[in-house]
Protein backbone atom coordinates (compact mmCIF):
# COMPACT_ATOMS: atom_id res chain seq x y z
CA UNK A 1 0.00 0.00 0.00
CA UNK A 2 1.60 3.43 -0.96
CA UNK A 3 1.55 6.36 1.48
CA UNK A 4 -1.36 7.85 -0.24
CA UNK A 5 -3.49 4.59 0.72
CA UNK A 6 -2.35 4.97 3.75
CA UNK A 7 -3.19 8.19 4.19
CA UNK A 8 -6.68 7.49 3.57
CA UNK A 9 -6.80 4.74 5.61
CA UNK A 10 -6.22 6.66 8.23
CA UNK A 11 -8.25 9.74 8.05
CA UNK A 12 -10.25 8.61 9.96
CA UNK A 13 -8.16 8.17 12.86
CA UNK A 14 -6.98 11.73 12.68
CA UNK A 15 -9.01 13.72 14.29
CA UNK A 16 -8.71 11.35 17.10
CA UNK A 17 -4.48 11.23 16.85
CA UNK A 18 -3.83 14.71 14.93
CA UNK A 19 -2.92 16.04 18.44
CA UNK A 20 -1.15 13.02 19.14
CA UNK A 21 1.02 13.49 15.88
CA UNK A 22 1.60 17.15 16.12
CA UNK A 23 3.52 15.95 19.52
CA UNK A 24 5.19 13.23 18.17
CA UNK A 25 6.86 15.08 15.16
CA UNK A 26 7.73 18.24 17.68
CA UNK A 27 9.21 15.56 20.27
CA UNK A 28 11.06 13.91 17.37
CA UNK A 29 12.59 17.02 15.47
CA UNK A 30 14.05 17.58 19.26
CA UNK A 31 15.20 14.32 19.61
CA UNK A 32 17.55 14.06 16.63
CA UNK A 33 18.93 17.72 17.44
CA UNK A 34 20.58 16.26 20.59
CA UNK A 35 23.37 14.17 19.71
CA UNK A 36 23.62 10.87 20.71
CA UNK A 37 26.19 9.14 19.15
CA UNK A 38 26.72 5.15 20.12
CA UNK A 39 28.89 5.40 23.58
CA UNK A 40 28.12 9.15 23.92
CA UNK A 41 24.04 9.03 25.42
CA UNK A 42 24.36 10.74 28.48
CA UNK A 43 22.42 13.77 27.44
CA UNK A 44 19.88 12.16 25.77
CA UNK A 45 19.12 9.49 29.12
CA UNK A 46 18.54 12.45 31.22
CA UNK A 47 16.40 13.96 29.08
CA UNK A 48 14.28 10.60 28.67
CA UNK A 49 14.08 9.95 32.48
CA UNK A 50 12.94 13.10 33.18
CA UNK A 51 10.24 12.65 30.71
CA UNK A 52 9.04 9.66 31.90
CA UNK A 53 9.04 11.16 35.69
CA UNK A 54 6.84 13.85 34.27
CA UNK A 55 4.49 11.35 32.85
CA UNK A 56 4.18 9.38 35.94
CA UNK A 57 6.60 6.65 35.51
CA UNK A 58 9.18 5.31 38.21
CA UNK A 59 12.51 4.69 36.44
CA UNK A 60 15.91 2.70 36.79
CA UNK A 61 19.34 1.98 35.15
CA UNK A 62 21.51 -0.26 34.91
CA UNK A 63 24.98 -0.71 34.96
CA UNK A 64 25.57 -0.66 31.18
CA UNK A 65 23.91 2.56 31.06
CA UNK A 66 20.16 1.38 29.85
CA UNK A 67 17.31 3.21 31.22
CA UNK A 68 14.07 1.57 32.48
CA UNK A 69 10.52 3.34 32.74
CA UNK A 70 7.67 1.53 35.04
CA UNK A 71 3.90 1.90 34.73
CA UNK A 72 1.53 0.28 36.73
CA UNK A 73 -1.42 -0.96 35.09
CA UNK A 74 -4.04 -3.80 35.19
CA UNK A 75 -3.59 -7.32 33.62
CA UNK A 76 -0.30 -8.54 32.07
CA UNK A 77 3.03 -6.42 31.53
CA UNK A 78 4.06 -5.47 28.07
CA UNK A 79 7.45 -4.06 26.98
CA UNK A 80 8.10 -1.40 24.79
CA UNK A 81 11.49 -0.61 23.72
CA UNK A 82 13.73 1.26 21.54
CA UNK A 83 17.58 2.16 21.48
CA UNK A 84 19.06 6.57 22.15
CA UNK A 85 22.01 5.45 20.40
CA UNK A 86 22.64 6.38 16.77
CA UNK A 87 25.42 5.66 14.15
CA UNK A 88 28.08 8.59 14.13
CA UNK A 89 27.06 10.09 10.86
CA UNK A 90 24.06 11.58 12.70
CA UNK A 91 25.58 14.36 14.42
CA UNK A 92 24.79 17.67 14.58
CA UNK A 93 21.39 16.79 12.90
CA UNK A 94 19.61 19.58 11.36
CA UNK A 95 16.05 18.44 10.47
CA UNK A 96 13.83 19.67 7.61
CA UNK A 97 10.24 18.75 6.94
CA UNK A 98 9.22 19.21 3.54
CA UNK A 99 6.82 17.74 1.19
CA UNK A 100 5.41 15.66 4.34
CA UNK A 101 8.71 13.85 4.81
CA UNK A 102 11.58 14.55 7.34
CA UNK A 103 14.80 14.61 6.31
CA UNK A 104 18.20 16.22 6.32
CA UNK A 105 19.09 17.48 2.86
CA UNK A 106 21.60 15.04 2.60
CA UNK A 107 23.63 16.38 5.14
CA UNK A 108 23.84 13.81 7.73
CA UNK A 109 21.80 11.15 8.88
CA UNK A 110 18.44 11.61 10.56
CA UNK A 111 18.45 9.90 13.20
CA UNK A 112 14.74 8.24 12.97
CA UNK A 113 16.66 4.91 13.86
CA UNK A 114 15.37 5.10 16.75
CA UNK A 115 14.06 8.13 17.26
CA UNK A 116 11.29 7.99 15.53
CA UNK A 117 10.22 5.57 18.29
CA UNK A 118 11.32 6.73 21.44
CA UNK A 119 9.30 9.76 20.08
CA UNK A 120 6.20 7.47 19.38
CA UNK A 121 6.17 6.10 22.89
CA UNK A 122 7.18 9.17 24.93
CA UNK A 123 3.64 10.91 22.94
CA UNK A 124 1.47 7.89 24.16
CA UNK A 125 2.91 7.80 27.75
CA UNK A 126 2.13 11.38 28.03
CA UNK A 127 -1.05 10.86 26.26
CA UNK A 128 -2.25 7.84 28.68
CA UNK A 129 -0.37 10.64 31.58
CA UNK A 130 -3.52 13.17 30.66
CA UNK A 131 -6.13 11.25 29.77
CA UNK A 132 -5.78 8.92 32.61
CA UNK A 133 -6.57 6.01 30.45
CA UNK A 134 -6.67 2.22 31.26
CA UNK A 135 -4.21 0.25 30.72
CA UNK A 136 -1.39 -2.94 30.77
CA UNK A 137 1.32 -3.00 33.22
CA UNK A 138 3.85 -1.17 30.86
CA UNK A 139 7.61 -1.28 31.20
CA UNK A 140 9.98 0.92 28.96
CA UNK A 141 13.61 0.41 28.33
CA UNK A 142 15.83 2.60 26.14
CA UNK A 143 18.70 0.80 25.14
CA UNK A 144 22.50 2.28 24.95
CA UNK A 145 25.36 1.65 22.33
CA UNK A 146 22.61 -0.66 19.95
CA UNK A 147 25.13 0.56 16.98
CA UNK A 148 28.22 -1.26 18.04
CA UNK A 149 26.73 -4.60 18.11
CA UNK A 150 24.00 -4.54 20.89
CA UNK A 151 26.56 -3.58 23.20
CA UNK A 152 23.89 -1.78 25.35
CA UNK A 153 21.36 -4.45 25.95
CA UNK A 154 24.21 -7.34 26.16
CA UNK A 155 24.26 -5.86 29.95
CA UNK A 156 20.49 -5.70 30.80
CA UNK A 157 19.63 -6.42 34.21
CA UNK A 158 17.26 -9.08 33.59
CA UNK A 159 15.28 -8.73 36.95
CA UNK A 160 14.61 -5.55 36.13
CA UNK A 161 12.06 -7.28 33.19
CA UNK A 162 11.32 -10.02 35.37
CA UNK A 163 7.37 -9.23 35.30
CA UNK A 164 7.44 -8.94 31.42
CA UNK A 165 4.95 -11.07 29.46
CA UNK A 166 6.25 -9.66 26.47
CA UNK A 167 7.75 -7.06 24.63
CA UNK A 168 7.77 -5.17 21.29
CA UNK A 169 11.14 -3.58 19.98
CA UNK A 170 10.42 -0.48 17.22
CA UNK A 171 13.77 -0.84 15.30
CA UNK A 172 13.46 -1.51 11.93
CA UNK A 173 13.67 0.01 8.27
CA UNK A 174 10.02 0.22 6.07
CA UNK A 175 6.76 0.91 6.43
CA UNK A 176 4.98 -0.03 9.74
CA UNK A 177 2.98 -2.72 10.11
CA UNK A 178 5.72 -5.16 9.05
CA UNK A 179 6.92 -7.90 11.86
CA UNK A 180 9.76 -9.95 12.16
CA UNK A 181 9.68 -13.36 12.98
CA UNK A 182 13.05 -15.11 13.22
CA UNK A 183 16.49 -13.34 13.25
CA UNK A 184 19.93 -14.68 12.62
CA UNK A 185 22.72 -15.35 15.25
CA UNK A 186 25.81 -13.30 14.27
CA UNK A 187 29.76 -14.57 15.21
CA UNK A 188 32.41 -12.07 14.24
CA UNK A 189 36.03 -12.80 13.62
CA UNK A 190 38.91 -10.49 14.41
CA UNK A 191 42.78 -11.95 12.78
CA UNK A 192 45.75 -10.72 13.00
CA UNK A 193 48.22 -12.42 10.45
CA UNK A 194 52.34 -11.98 10.40
CA UNK A 195 54.56 -12.32 8.10
CA UNK A 196 58.10 -11.53 7.92
CA UNK A 197 59.67 -8.22 6.66
CA UNK A 198 62.27 -7.34 4.44
CA UNK A 199 62.90 -5.01 1.70
CA UNK A 200 60.98 -5.33 -1.49
CA UNK A 201 63.93 -4.88 -3.91
CA UNK A 202 66.74 -5.99 -2.58
CA UNK A 203 65.30 -9.50 -0.86
CA UNK A 204 61.77 -10.08 -1.43
CA UNK A 205 62.50 -13.61 -0.99
CA UNK A 206 63.43 -13.36 2.20
CA UNK A 207 59.92 -11.88 3.21
CA UNK A 208 56.77 -13.37 4.31
CA UNK A 209 54.22 -10.90 3.03
CA UNK A 210 51.16 -10.23 5.31
CA UNK A 211 48.80 -9.42 2.61
CA UNK A 212 49.23 -12.23 0.61
CA UNK A 213 48.74 -14.45 3.07
CA UNK A 214 45.18 -12.49 3.74
CA UNK A 215 44.34 -11.76 0.43
CA UNK A 216 44.80 -15.93 -0.28
CA UNK A 217 42.37 -16.43 2.36
CA UNK A 218 39.86 -14.20 1.10
CA UNK A 219 40.01 -15.57 -2.10
CA UNK A 220 39.26 -18.77 -0.79
CA UNK A 221 36.28 -17.98 1.33
CA UNK A 222 32.70 -18.39 0.82
CA UNK A 223 31.38 -14.80 0.91
CA UNK A 224 28.36 -12.50 0.97
CA UNK A 225 25.21 -14.36 0.02
CA UNK A 226 26.13 -17.59 1.39
CA UNK A 227 22.15 -19.56 1.04
CA UNK A 228 18.80 -17.76 1.52
CA UNK A 229 19.35 -17.76 5.69
CA UNK A 230 23.26 -16.99 5.70
CA UNK A 231 25.72 -14.26 4.72
CA UNK A 232 29.40 -13.56 5.57
CA UNK A 233 31.55 -10.75 4.89
CA UNK A 234 35.07 -8.84 5.37
CA UNK A 235 34.29 -5.88 6.76
CA UNK A 236 37.79 -4.39 7.43
CA UNK A 237 41.70 -5.16 5.90
CA UNK A 238 44.20 -3.19 7.12
CA UNK A 239 48.03 -3.33 6.51
CA UNK A 240 49.33 -0.31 6.77
CA UNK A 241 53.25 0.08 4.95
CA UNK A 242 55.34 1.43 2.84
CA UNK A 243 54.96 0.01 -0.17
CA UNK A 244 59.10 -0.88 -0.97
CA UNK A 245 59.06 -3.15 2.11
CA UNK A 246 56.93 -6.92 2.48
CA UNK A 247 54.15 -6.15 4.71
CA UNK A 248 54.75 -8.16 8.24
CA UNK A 249 51.44 -7.55 9.62
CA UNK A 250 47.59 -7.69 8.55
CA UNK A 251 44.55 -7.57 10.58
CA UNK A 252 40.84 -8.27 8.82
CA UNK A 253 37.36 -7.94 11.01
CA UNK A 254 34.96 -10.63 9.07
CA UNK A 255 31.35 -11.84 10.36
CA UNK A 256 29.11 -14.42 9.62
CA UNK A 257 25.37 -14.52 10.35
CA UNK A 258 22.64 -17.02 9.62
CA UNK A 259 19.00 -17.92 10.98
CA UNK A 260 19.95 -21.64 11.41
CA UNK A 261 22.97 -21.53 14.41
CA UNK A 262 24.22 -25.21 12.58
CA UNK A 263 25.22 -23.37 9.34
CA UNK A 264 26.18 -20.39 10.68
CA UNK A 265 29.24 -22.41 12.95
CA UNK A 266 29.73 -24.37 9.73
CA UNK A 267 30.38 -20.88 7.48
CA UNK A 268 32.65 -19.90 10.58
CA UNK A 269 35.02 -22.83 10.74
CA UNK A 270 34.89 -22.37 6.89
CA UNK A 271 36.29 -19.24 7.17
CA UNK A 272 38.64 -20.33 9.52
CA UNK A 273 40.32 -23.18 7.77
CA UNK A 274 40.74 -20.58 4.71
CA UNK A 275 42.76 -18.35 7.43
CA UNK A 276 44.83 -21.04 9.12
CA UNK A 277 45.59 -22.72 5.54
CA UNK A 278 46.76 -19.03 3.95
CA UNK A 279 49.15 -19.06 6.61
CA UNK A 280 50.41 -22.11 6.70
CA UNK A 281 51.03 -21.89 2.73
CA UNK A 282 53.21 -19.46 3.25
CA UNK A 283 54.78 -20.42 6.08
CA UNK A 284 53.16 -16.85 8.71
CA UNK A 285 51.42 -17.00 11.77
CA UNK A 286 47.50 -16.42 12.27
CA UNK A 287 45.31 -15.53 15.41
CA UNK A 288 41.64 -15.73 15.35
CA UNK A 289 39.32 -14.31 18.15
CA UNK A 290 36.47 -15.61 17.97
CA UNK A 291 33.07 -13.73 19.79
CA UNK A 292 29.74 -14.59 19.57
CA UNK A 293 27.61 -11.40 19.06
CA UNK A 294 24.19 -12.46 19.21
CA UNK A 295 21.94 -15.47 19.22
CA UNK A 296 19.17 -16.90 16.60
CA UNK A 297 15.44 -17.06 17.52
CA UNK A 298 12.30 -17.70 15.94
CA UNK A 299 8.82 -16.91 17.12
CA UNK A 300 5.69 -18.86 17.39
CA UNK A 301 3.22 -16.43 15.27
CA UNK A 302 0.15 -17.14 17.06
CA UNK A 303 1.43 -16.40 19.92
CA UNK A 304 -0.63 -14.14 22.24
CA UNK A 305 2.15 -10.87 21.34
CA UNK A 306 1.48 -11.53 17.61
CA UNK A 307 -2.21 -11.78 18.12
CA UNK A 308 -1.90 -8.25 19.60
CA UNK A 309 -0.19 -6.77 17.11
CA UNK A 310 -2.49 -8.63 14.45
CA UNK A 311 -5.94 -6.80 16.50
CA UNK A 312 -4.30 -3.21 16.78
CA UNK A 313 -3.65 -3.33 12.78
CA UNK A 314 -7.11 -4.26 12.29
CA UNK A 315 -8.48 -1.41 14.64
CA UNK A 316 -6.46 1.33 12.50
CA UNK A 317 -6.78 0.15 9.41
CA UNK A 318 -3.55 -1.31 8.90
CA UNK A 319 -2.25 -3.69 6.49
CA UNK A 320 -0.08 -6.90 8.82
CA UNK A 321 2.91 -8.13 7.45
CA UNK A 322 5.47 -11.04 9.08
CA UNK A 323 8.73 -11.55 7.54
CA UNK A 324 12.81 -13.02 8.76
CA UNK A 325 15.29 -10.78 8.43
CA UNK A 326 18.96 -11.22 8.91
CA UNK A 327 19.22 -8.41 11.05
CA UNK A 328 20.33 -8.02 14.50
CA UNK A 329 18.67 -6.10 17.11
CA UNK A 330 18.22 -5.78 21.18
CA UNK A 331 15.44 -8.67 20.72
CA UNK A 332 18.18 -10.87 19.32
CA UNK A 333 19.15 -10.79 23.15
CA UNK A 334 16.03 -10.59 25.04
CA UNK A 335 14.35 -13.42 23.36
CA UNK A 336 17.36 -15.42 24.20
CA UNK A 337 17.11 -14.12 27.88
CA UNK A 338 13.62 -15.44 27.29
CA UNK A 339 11.96 -12.55 27.24
CA UNK A 340 9.66 -13.28 23.84
CA UNK A 341 9.96 -9.54 22.34
CA UNK A 342 8.61 -8.53 18.56
CA UNK A 343 10.62 -6.43 16.16
CA UNK A 344 8.14 -3.98 14.84
CA UNK A 345 9.11 -1.62 11.67
CA UNK A 346 9.22 2.17 12.64
CA UNK A 347 8.64 4.24 8.83
CA UNK A 348 12.10 5.12 8.39
CA UNK A 349 14.24 5.27 5.53
CA UNK A 350 17.71 4.54 4.16
CA UNK A 351 19.09 4.26 7.83
CA UNK A 352 22.53 4.87 8.42
CA UNK A 353 23.04 7.01 5.22
CA UNK A 354 22.41 11.00 4.31
CA UNK A 355 19.69 9.77 2.77
CA UNK A 356 17.51 8.58 5.39
CA UNK A 357 14.25 9.94 6.24
CA UNK A 358 10.78 9.37 6.90
CA UNK A 359 7.50 10.37 5.86
CA UNK A 360 4.78 12.25 8.49
CA UNK A 361 2.32 9.85 7.82
CA UNK A 362 4.30 7.14 9.33
CA UNK A 363 5.24 9.06 12.25
CA UNK A 364 1.56 9.39 12.89
CA UNK A 365 1.32 5.45 12.25
CA UNK A 366 3.44 4.26 14.37
CA UNK A 367 2.14 6.71 17.55
CA UNK A 368 -0.92 4.95 16.53
CA UNK A 369 0.34 1.73 16.85
CA UNK A 370 2.15 1.83 19.89
CA UNK A 371 -1.14 3.48 21.99
CA UNK A 372 -3.17 0.50 20.68
CA UNK A 373 -0.43 -1.69 21.88
CA UNK A 374 -0.37 0.29 25.06
CA UNK A 375 -3.95 0.40 25.75
CA UNK A 376 -5.10 -3.36 24.84
CA UNK A 377 -5.47 -5.32 28.75
CA UNK A 378 -5.52 -9.30 28.50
Amino acid sequence: MNNSAISNVFQAHRVCYSQSMNKTLQTFLELVQINSVSGDEGRIGLLLETRLLSFGLSTSWDSGGNLYGYLPGEGETILLSAHMDTVPLAFDVEPLVEDGRVHTGGKTALGADDKAAIAAILTVLETLHKENSSHPNLVILFSVREELGLQGIAEIDVNKLSNVDHGYVFDAQGPVGTFITAAPGSIKLDVTFLGKGAHAGFSPETGISAIQMGSDAIAAMRLLRIDEETTANVGSFLAPGSRNIVCDKATLSLEARSLDQTKLHRQIEHMKTCLQDAAAKHGGQVTIEEEALYEAYKLDTSSVAFTALKDACSALGLPYSERPTLGGSDANVLNAKGIPTIVCTSGYEAPHTTAESIDLDQLEILTSLVRELATKRK
